[in-house]
């Protein structure tokens, strides 16, 4: 098979992990007969400073063309005094925008490898956690437009929390058909009791469910559902929620693992066509640039969801985790989970022993 994947490189770290993932695609290629041809994309700082937008057009029209798109880091809070359609950070709003995106999909674990680095008691960290979370990014308020006004004695600003069927229905059905795939449980996080866009959330969820009675549905308030998850993670299969609760659940999450930056991230539209990145996208880490510190695992495993989501390639993606996971119960480390006693690694040679591991599994296919 054929594919072309749309590559935004980033700022920071993200040309180093960039290259990485792209070895690790060439090798997979290699090994399961495809071909993966990828077409870089100005974008973000880059474009700024080539004088452009920071997202021209035919960068869109060629993430558009191609069957996926993988992006290494994006800065935030560079050049403030542009406003934010002119500022690198408005290439994921544009992409979200361009591609249709509705869904994020976030897979936070903790394997054994990775509890030294876990925040968690290890009564908890022994039970170990697989989360899968499905956050809307086509509603809420984080897609409204918000408004400021100076009254007469004071300043006031609001934004709104809307939703429409469809928009609950998507990441719904996401939600449900990837818990098919998993343990079939799937935890709605809401606030029901409070909010008429949270009662219809509840609602339209169990509506779609009736389409899914082969998957356990469960509601939870969000409040109660961030205390469970610091008490009991390993509860959790699927966590279905809304944009902002969405938001800042996946990040608690992600903390918990205590190694955010081995974690991908995914955003798709009703077809399934992605956008892939580091769990930790802003996280540009400019220090680390040059110094063979940067993790490239979080960007090769988002390009393993993309094989598996986008591209129906499922023994492939389970060949780059489980390459992942065998480099590190080997005790190999970059600088950002390294402890006592793990060998560590640079970016390059952390690239390579996954490469080298997938080559080496499947040396007769």
């Amino acid at each position: 098979m054929n594919y072309t994947i749309a590559i935004i490189p980033g700022d920071g770290i993200g040309p180093e992990i960039m290259e990485e993932t792209i070895q690790l695609l060439q090798t997979v290629g290699n090994v399961f007969g495809h071909n993966f041809r990828c077409m870089e994309v100005l974008a973000g700082t880059r474009a700024l400073e080539g004088g452009k937008e920071p997202f021209p057009a035919e960068g869109l029209s060629l993430c558009r063309e191609a069957d996926s798109i993988l992006m290494g880091k994006l800065a935030v809070g560079r050049y403030p005094h542009l406003k934010f359609p002119q500022r690198p950070e408005s290439v994921l709003a544009k992409l979200r925008a361009g591609l249709e995106l509705v869904s994020d999909v976030r897979p936070c674990f903790l394997w054994e490898s990775l509890q030294d680095c876990c925040p968690l008691k290890k009564h908890i960290q022994s039970r170990g956690m697989d989360i899968l979370v499905v956050r809307d990014i086509a509603g809420g308020m984080f897609a409204a437009k918000g408004r400021s006004v100076q009254m007469v004695d004071q300043r006031a600003a609001w934004d709104t929390e809307s939703y429409n069927e469809q928009q609950i229905q998507d990441s719904a059905r996401l939600a449900f058909d990837l818990a098919r795939s998993r343990s079939r449980k799937v935890t709605s996080l809401d606030k029901a009791i409070l909010l008429s866009s949270s009662a219809l959330w509840r609602q339209v969820v169990k509506e779609i469910h009736k389409e899914y009675l082969d998957v356990e549905l469960n509601h939870m308030l969000v409040d109660h559902g961030a205390f469970q998850l610091i008490t009991q993670p390993d509860q959790f299969d699927v966590i279905l929620a809304s944009n902002v609760f969405g938001d800042i659940i996946s990040d608690e999450i992600a903390g918990l693992t205590g190694a955010g930056e081995l974690l991908p991230a995914g955003s798709l539209n009703r077809e399934r066509k992605g956008l892939y990145t580091p769990n930790q996208l802003h996280q540009v880490m400019e220090q680390d640039v040059g110094t063979g510190r940067a993790d490239p695992i979080g960007l090769i495993l988002a390009a393993g969801m993309m094989l598996e989501y986008s591209l129906n390639r499922k023994q492939e993606a389970d060949a780059v985790k489980q390459a992942v996971m065998e480099v590190l119960d080997e005790g190999k480390a970059t600088q950002d989970f390294w402890t006592e006693g793990k060998e560590l690694l640079t970016t390059k040679q952390m690239g390579q022993a996954i490469r080298e591991k997938i080559a080496s599994n499947h040396k007769d296919i």
